[in-house]
């Protein structure tokens, strides 16, 4: 999934460190066109770990509920 810089401040080290763990996570949670409950949990963990919500991570996680909405993705309700 691409990531497009939305904000105008640039990213802390950790913000990137988090939007590339979020992104590794989301990618291997689809891989299979399946999303378990548990595996959107987990995205979920870490799309708002902090307490500042980091636009791109809200795109990447609107992407991924985009895919389930489009029946792209089967998800485990």
């Amino acid at each position: 999934m691409k990531v497009e810089h939305l904000s105008t401040e640039e990213l802390s080290p950790e913000e990137i460190k988090q939007l590339e763990e979020l992104r590794r996570t989301i990618e291997a949670a689809i891989s299979d066109d399946w999303l378990s409950h548990d595996e959107l949990e987990h995205i979920k963990t870490i799309a708002f770990a902090h307490k500042k919500i980091v636009p791109e991570a809200l795109q990447l996680y609107s992407k991924l509920v985009g895919k389930i909405n489009r029946g792209e993705l089967e998800y485990e309700w």
